[in-house]
């Protein structure tokens, strides 16, 4: 939470805390109110005296005995008296609702203008005792009957700025709106003090408990609570953020303040949050009839959470294009320093480093490495006859087709000139052979359309010559990396003597390549989405695994159309979402299962909201999965793997 500036309101000169706290119709806790407090305090106080001095005040006896029974606390037998209540309740609770009570008591008596926003200040302040309760509770770091009265005075600078300033603390925070977070900043600009410390010096006007007092004074600024209070600060400090949900449920920023908080200093991830801010919402508003006071409706928990979802996906999209960004430039750096700027290809220094410690590895794992080295033939006079351009191109389209060939089986340097090197781990040496061939074939099997230096087209026939060497620990090691090297150059030099274009390990001609791999089989996924900032996370998410196809549609009817599409090969799992224009994402799932070329097609609805009937009515439709967007895009892996566990999609794949 950022820190306001130094406040000046410690200077007792400042005329305003003057004109406050020596203002007459200032709000006042009642005497018994502060009795209790005062009593309180005294860990060895006898239940009977507090009960007394409660009930020398018979309406506040009554409001209290009748809050006791209430459902908000679920007592399994009626409680007739104070001393009764305390016993069951504990002394703290007591103590909670008569302060309750007596701060209502005192505001009412308070000659507040009537463009005070009264409604706004009590469901702040209720909503945010409920939730300083929850959480204590949920947390266990700090008394949650402290929290709960922590959280219900934190805001009483605000009634002491209203009713002793009245306009003129409305035109202080007037630039800055509604928004509470911001007035603190506004009252230090126009005023020179902060509610929190006005509420502060109020508190100690009392003899308010110095735990209450720092919740008060930090309610915005918990950072700076003294170190023995910090926990009971921050839980007030977090409930207000809660209440500012719950008060203001189209501040996605609130929204997303809040997720994270509770995930950062709680450890709680988006369902349990929402649980919590359901009770929440339940706590506020059984607290808001207790006390009398209108708070406002409940808030709407599946909307505000169907938001927040929307909110993460959101934020999440954000983190993975930054993300995306600083890896791609940490990439493009690491690749500039260790790729041939002509040809693309790995550069010698690249070679060199992973020549050693492939080298090591081959020897300590005891299996082959090849080098093979090739130098394209005659290739002076490409330079001599059509110009450096044109030699240029040469190595640009031989480099290509090098590693088109050698897609994820080897690493092709450029090790100086027209020669190059390729490390092949793995390769023993008859494999080696048949690799080189390949290559020797593929550089050969078609002219290299190029232009030359005044752009005129050339079409050149080009070969290579191709040495080869093992380094074989079991069978024929070799001493050296260097060794290895020099054994493949000298592959090349016998094949350059025995007419080139063709391949030599020791004077000796190898045969052919055999036929080359399968490649493995891919999954097609469709994804059902209108939403462009999902579609593009969806994209990020799947584009890390070569063994899936995602192909992303906006509208319920192309994707019918694309599973009914009998000359293209159907999808096998189908990402659709619930809210699509058109045809809906339940009536996309029923068509498509009742069409022959749906059989055996996997299902899962994607959603913002977890509406239990929405749930519901998706998995009857014959959906496999329901899945929160949210979850889907945190839990990916998990996600998939149980996606892709599923037979249907295994079938379908074979």
């Amino acid at each position: 939470m950022t820190s306001l500036p130094p406040d000046p309101s410690s200077n007792a000169e400042n005329p305003i805390i003057n004109r406050v706290l020596g203002c007459q119709s200032l709000p006042s806790l009642p005497g018994v109110a502060l009795r209790v407090l005062e009593l309180t305090q005294d860990k060895n106080v006898a239940a009977q005296e507090i009960a007394s001095t409660i009930q020398s005040d018979p309406a506040l006896t009554t409001k209290v005995l009748r809050t006791v029974n209430s459902s908000y606390y679920a007592l399994s037998t009626p409680c007739p008296s104070i001393k009764r209540a305390t016993s069951l309740l504990g002394i703290n609770t007591v103590k909670s609702i008569v302060l309750g009570f007596s701060l209502v008591e005192s505001t009412r008596q308070s000659k507040l203008d009537a463009s005070f926003d009264m409604l706004a200040y009590w469901r702040r302040a209720i909503y945010g005792a409920a939730a300083a309760r929850e959480l204590a509770s949920h947390t266990r770091r700090c008394d949650p009957e402290e929290a709960f009265v922590g959280a219900l005075l934190q805001d009483i600078g605000v009634l002491a700025f209203s009713a002793t300033l009245k306009a003129e603390y409305d035109k202080a925070i007037s630039p800055v709106g509604p928004d509470h977070e911001l007035h603190s900043g506004a009252e230090l600009r126009a005023l020179g003090v902060t509610h929190a410390h006005i509420g502060s010096l109020l508190g100690a006007k009392w003899r308010l408990p110095p735990q209450i007092i720092e919740c008060v004074k930090r309610h915005h600024e918990p950072e700076q609570a003294a170190p023995q209070y910090e926990g009971l600060v921050r839980c007030v400090s977090l409930a207000a953020v809660a209440a500012h949900v719950l008060s203001d449920t189209n501040d996605k920023r609130r929204l997303g303040k809040y997720i994270t908080q509770m995930r950062e200093l709680l450890a709680l991830e988006g369902p349990q949050s929402r649980d919590l801010l359901a009770k929440i919402n339940e706590s506020g508003q059984q607290l808001s009839k207790s006390l009398e006071l209108a708070t406002g409706e409940a808030a709407d928990i599946s909307e505000i959470m169907a938001m927040a979802n929307e909110r993460l996906i959101y934020a999440q999209v954000e983190m993975q294009l930054e993300a995306d960004e600083l890896r791609r430039s940490n990439a493009d750096l690491s690749l500039k320093s260790k790729t041939d700027a002509l040809t693309g290809a790995f550069n010698r220094a690249h070679f060199d480093v992973q020549l050693k410690s492939a080298f090591d590895t081959a020897s300590r794992d005891k299996v082959p490495l090849t080098v093979l080295f090739s130098d394209a033939d005659k290739f002076k006079s490409v330079n001599d006859t059509h110009g450096h351009q044109a030699g240029d191109a040469v190595l640009i389209e031989l480099a290509r087709r090098l590693r088109e060939a050698l897609t994820n089986v080897g690493t092709v340097c450029r090790f100086g000139g027209e020669e190059f090197a390729i490390l092949v781990p793995g390769a023993d040496a008859a494999r080696a052979g048949k690799l080189a061939e390949l290559l020797r074939r593929k550089v050969c099997a078609s002219p290299f359309e190029i232009a030359n230096d005044t752009g005129s087209p050339l079409s050149l026939p080009v070969t290579i010559s191709i040495g080869v060497a093992t380094h074989d620990p079991k069978a024929a090691p070799m001493v050296s990396a260097e060794a290895l090297v020099h054994a493949a150059d000298q592959g090349v030099y016998i094949a350059k003597r025995d007419g080139r274009n063709c391949v030599r390990v020791g004077g000796v001609e190898l045969p052919a390549a055999s036929n080359a791999a399968t490649p493995p089989a891919v999954t097609r996924i469709l994804a059902i989405e209108d939403d462009a900032m999902a579609a593009r996370l969806l994209v990020f998410l799947f584009e890390r695994r070569r063994d899936l196809a995602l192909t992303v549609v906006t509208t319920g009817e192309e994707a019918l159309a694309r599973i009914s599409d009998a000359g293209a090969a159907a999808p096998q799992l189908v990402l659709c979402d619930i809210n699509l224009p058109g045809v809906s994402g339940i009536e996309v799932v029923m068509t498509a299962i009742a069409h022959p070329r749906g059989v055996g097609v996997r299902f899962a609805m994607l959603s913002a909201s977890s509406d239990p009937a929405v749930v519901k009515e998706s998995l009857a439709a014959g959906a496999a999965h329901f899945i929160e967007k949210s979850d889907f895009c945190t839990n990916f892996e998990a996600w998939l793997a149980k996606l892709l566990d599923a037979p249907a999609v295994l079938k379908a794949a074979a």
